[in-house]
């Protein structure tokens, strides 16, 4: 019977760039491309390519604007 006292929290999943691309809704070679050019964080474990989650749901919050429509006014179908 084990009673650790500091259970350790699992760590967070890292996901594949093919996983990745299908949560942000890229295609495999735009998501190559943002990371060439450094727009999406990714971590390097000798030739793989790994995510983490919380980093891509961020970029996606801090790249999410509110849309405003504009005052553009409703006609009326006939």
């Amino acid at each position: 019977m084990l009673n650790n006292p500091n259970p350790v929290e699992e760590p967070t999943p890292l996901l594949t760039a093919q996983e990745a691309a299908t949560y942000l809704r890229i295609p495999i070679g735009s998501l190559y491309v943002r990371i060439a050019k450094r727009q999406i964080p990714c971590i390097r474990l000798g030739r793989l390519l790994r995510f983490k989650k919380s980093e891509l749901e961020q970029l996606l919050t801090a790249n999410t604007s509110s849309v405003d429509p504009g005052p553009y006014p409703i006609e009326d179908q006939v």
